[in-house]
């Protein structure tokens, strides 16, 4: 669902890697703290793009909602675990 969010938004190819590397890193990490670091990782990802005026805005809107909806997401799972 998170890639399928993240390719509606029909990004540049040249950024397409490095939030495909996000994504993995998201769903490898098991822990909280590791969860809530790739949480952070995505923020500044997406800051960068904001200062750098790469991306319009709504898409960048976009991003940083698709993002914490999955990190939320992902905290709610591993909380369930023992």
């Amino acid at each position: 669902m998170l890639e399928e969010q993240i390719r509606a938004l029909r990004l540049p190819k040249s950024l397409q890697n490095e939030i495909d590397d996000l994504v993995r890193a998201l769903n490898a990490a098991k822990e909280r703290e590791a969860i809530e670091r790739e949480g952070a990782m995505q923020v500044a990802f997406i800051l960068g793009l904001e200062k750098a005026k790469t991306l319009r805005p709504a898409d960048i809107k976009a991003l940083y909602m698709i993002f914490d909806d999955a990190v939320q997401a992902r905290l709610r799972s591993a909380s369930h675990l023992p």
